[in-house]
């Protein structure tokens, strides 16, 4: 049995709870283990696998901190330098997952390619010894961002950086969101709550997963129906009883 361990500050858990709760399904199929442990500094993912199955856990694995770090520790890069006034709470989540989603995947081919083959993933570790590089491409990207915005602003400048997107799609139903190959997305639980309670988080999810197209089977709130109007235009469709 192959043990691999994930580990992050007590304050960013929920990173390492990213990591366990998304491959539980795999772990359990191939008959391997998780085991959490941790103090007031500190959480370890313990991970154990068969020998024969630990070099395809290791890339998920990976695959999964990649998320972390691409989605929340740059979401508390870009929490903390831009502020835009102007809009409301829900909002700024709205530009904060529209930022991270431009170029996430770039972002994550690159930590992969720093954390590959560690037997000891620390996560903080990782972020700040190995990825000096796209933290100063981070900086650079909220030098670029106005201090200042209004909500039509917010909306051309999230259609901007959506319409770059081509070839993927999401799919909604039934409150979830999937990829082209329905495999579930969850990359926002490694964000904070949206202010307000249930709506936007489908529009949260949709614009995380840096899709081009949206297809919508189910109903979805009032509010997550409108900003994916609003930001997909004639690249999201809904399915019969979707539509309202």
């Amino acid at each position: 049995m192959r043990i691999i361990k994930v580990s992050d500050a007590a304050a960013q858990a929920s990173g390492v709870e990213y990591v366990g709760n998304t491959l539980l399904g795999l772990v359990g199929e191939i008959g391997g283990e998780l085991k959490y442990s941790g103090d007031k500094a500190r959480v370890t993912l313990k991970i154990g696998a068969p020998e024969r199955y630990a070099d395809y856990l290791r890339s998920e694995i990976e695959d999964r901190i990649a998320d972390v770090i691409a989605v929340g520790y740059k979401y508390r890069y870009f929490k903390k330098g831009i502020s835009a006034s102007g809009l409301m709470p829900f909002e700024k989540e709205i530009l904060y997952s529209a930022l991270i989603a431009a170029d996430i995947d770039e972002d994550k081919r690159f930590v992969v390619k720093k954390e590959r083959l560690l037997e000891h993933y620390a996560v903080d570790g990782i972020f700040n010894f190995r990825l000096a590089p796209l933290k100063r491409k981070w900086e650079e990207i909220v030098g670029y961002i106005p201090s200042v915005f209004t909500s039509g602003q917010l909306k051309d400048f999230v259609r901007y950086l959506i319409g770059e997107k081509r070839g993927k799609k999401a799919i909604v139903r039934n409150g979830l969101v999937y990829d082209g190959n329905y495999n579930l997305l969850e990359r926002s639980r490694l964000l904070p709550a949206l202010p307000g309670g249930a709506e936007g988080k489908i529009l949260r999810e949709v614009i995380l997963s840096a899709s081009g197209r949206v297809e919508v089977g189910s109903e979805i709130p009032e509010a997550d129906r409108k900003y994916l109007r609003d930001f997909y235009g004639g690249r999201i469709s809904f399915k019969t009883g979707a539509e309202k």
